[in-house]
């Protein structure tokens, strides 16, 4: 899938994500917190959820925490070189 830095699956997933208060100095996880991922319902928008220049980014993308985590593992159903369909289903950035 071809990202468009649109932020829309950032606000329309429902969708567990990485609590902001268990994250680390080094970028990991707390192994101890129960709570380290939390629910995100759809139409909430996502904590991480930065704008740089006219694009979405995740403020965590880049940290070992995100590894593994629901958004690292999202795709979508189509071929893989496919522009993202969370920004055709609204046509539009909505962050």
């Amino acid at each position: 899938m071809i990202c468009l830095r649109c932020g829309n699956c950032c606000l329309l997933l429902d969708i567990f994500i990485v609590n902001p208060r268990s994250i680390l100095l080094d970028g990991h996880l707390d192994p101890e917190d129960p709570w380290a991922m939390i629910p995100k319902p759809a139409g909430e928008r996502c904590p991480h959820l930065c704008r740089e220049d006219d694009h979405a980014v995740c403020a965590i993308h880049h940290l070992p925490c995100y590894q593994g985590t629901p958004c690292h593992q999202f795709e979508q159903v189509g071929p893989e070189e496919a522009a993202c369909v969370m920004f055709c289903f609204s046509r539009k950035n909505i962050y």
